[in-house]
């Protein structure tokens, strides 16, 4: 019979009858109070062996997580992840947008580090272009955004907007946007299509120089920077280069600049290519 056989002989038969084991190895008893209650002793020997066996055992095993999709798309550049920590914190919808639609364009993938605080902006607004999102994240990303229940509706959202399609070159505003409109209505332009004339540049550009805008001109620039096109650069430099009295109307102008050349560099680190036009190098007065 075996020490421990002869333990719980003990315990099972009672100390009245049977006394602890002498022979207890000296790992087992050396702890032991010989002169402590019988029983204590034997429950303690008990709890003890108890222990040290589940410490040496294997733990049980359970069934194996869920496992995702692959993900065999190529992820964006550093340089284009450093940008989208940039417009995450704090987040800027507008040119988060345009990220997303620029990965997918350009057939590149967001990181997964960044999944979930794109999530985050994604569940508390519509805003976020939902297809561009499933598109820049691909089926491993939304696999990823259906494991957590709080995202489940915007995970369903999510799958079933995408694949993102870039927007045909024709496409047209709800309403015909023209200088003249613009001119009287200067949000309009943010209804214009894919692309404008230099005349609506010049006119929005205008716009902002006149100072009607007052404080409202640095939140119309910014608007308008996530959407004027970027081979319109030299006319921005123009506008910029002119002389202004008006510190709001410099502002607003600094900061369509800061806008516009953002995605400049943002078309560089999706396309790898240099940016070919020098930045206007003014500084705020």
């Amino acid at each position: 019979m075996s020490v421990w056989e002869d333990v719980v002989t003990t315990g099972l038969i009672g100390t009245d009858r049977r006394p602890v084991p002498d022979d207890l190895p000296e790992s087992w008893g050396a702890e032991l109070d010989r002169g402590s209650d019988p029983a204590h002793a034997v429950l303690s020997l008990a709890a003890r062996h108890r222990a040290a066996s589940r410490a040496g055992n294997y733990l049980q095993s359970c069934p194996p997580g869920p496992v995702g999709p692959q993900s065999r798309e190529p992820l964006a550049s550093a340089a284009a992840h450093n940008i989208l920590a940039r417009l995450l914190s704090p987040p800027q919808l507008d040119l988060l947008n345009s990220w997303l639609s620029g990965a997918a364009q350009f057939d590149q993938r967001a990181s997964p580090a960044y999944w979930t605080p794109l999530a985050m902006v994604a569940a508390r607004t519509a805003e976020l272009d939902r297809a561009a999102l499933a598109t820049a994240i691909a089926d491993r990303g939304v696999w990823f955004l259906e494991q957590n229940p709080q995202w489940a509706r915007l995970a369903k959202d999510v799958r079933s907007r995408g694949p993102y399609q870039v927007p045909a070159q024709h496409d047209v505003a709800v309403v015909e946007v023209t200088a003249e409109a613009v001119r009287n209505d200067p949000g309009l332009i943010m209804r214009a299509g894919m692309t404008w004339s230099a005349q609506l540049t010049s006119t929005v550009l205008d716009t902002i120089c006149s100072g009607q805008l007052r404080q409202r001109g640095v939140r119309y620039a910014a608007a308008v920077g996530a959407r004027l096109p970027l081979e319109h650069y030299e006319l921005l430099r123009s506008a910029l280069l002119a002389p202004t009295g008006l510190r709001s109307v410099r502002e607003a102008l600094l900061c369509l600049e800061r806008t516009v050349w953002l995605r400049l560099e943002m078309q560089s680190a999706f396309t790898g290519e240099p940016i070919m036009v020098d930045r206007v190098g003014v500084q705020p007065s």
